[in-house]
C-alpha cells in the first residue's frame, strides 16, 4: 500500500518503519473496540505516506510503479474475501458523493486536496463526505 501511495520503494520502507516506531509509542492508546490492530497500522501508515507526499510536493516522479508480488495475506484467504465482499456492498449503499471520496482517498491513495481538485469541490465538503461515508460504513460494517 505505501508503495501505491509514495511511489517509491525506498520511502516506502522508510514509512513502514516510521509506521512500526509509531505504532510502538502510541501502542497504549490503541483500543480493540474501535478498530482491528491492523486498521489501525494501515491508518498509521497511510497518514505518515501523505504527510511524505505533502512535504516533497511538487512531485517530479510520480510515475507508476507496478504492484509488488507478496507471498503472504495479512486476514487469511476466506476471511479477506468475505471482508471484500461485505465493504463493497456497503460502500454500494452509501451515497455517490461519500462513496466516490471515499474510493479516490483509500483506494486510489489521493489526499483530500486532490480528491476536492479532481472533483471540483471544496476541500471542506470532501472531507465532510468522507467523515459522513466512513461513519455510515463502519456503523453498516459493524451492524453486520
Amino acid at each position: 500500500m505505501l508503495v501505491k501511495i509514495v511511489r517509491r520503494l525506498e520511502d516506502a520502507e522508510d514509512l513502514l518503519q516510521a509506521t512500526f516506531c509509531e505504532a510502538w509509542t502510541r501502542a497504549p492508546s490503541f483500543d480493540p473496540s474501535r478498530s482491528r490492530c491492523d486498521s489501525w497500522l494501515f491508518l498509521i501508515a497511510r497518514s505518515r505516506a501523505l504527510d511524505h507526499l505533502r512535504k516533497r510536493r511538487p512531485a517530479a516522479d510520480l510515475t507508476p510503479v507496478p504492484e509488488l508480488a507478496t507471498d503472504h495475506d495479512l486476514t487469511g484467504g476466506l476471511e479477506r474475501v468475505e471482508a471484500s465482499d461485505r465493504l463493497h456492498v456497503a460502500l454500494e449503499r452509501l451515497p455517490e458523493e461519500q462513496r466516490r471520496a471515499i474510493e479516490l482517498a483509500f483506494f486510489a491513495g489521493l489526499t483530500h486536496e486532490q480528491i476536492a481538485n479532481k472533483l471540483e469541490a471544496p476541500l471542506g465538503t470532501i472531507k465532510t463526505r468522507i467523515r459522513l461515508g466512513m461513519n455510515r460504513l463502519r456503523d453498516s460494517l459493524r451492524d453486520r
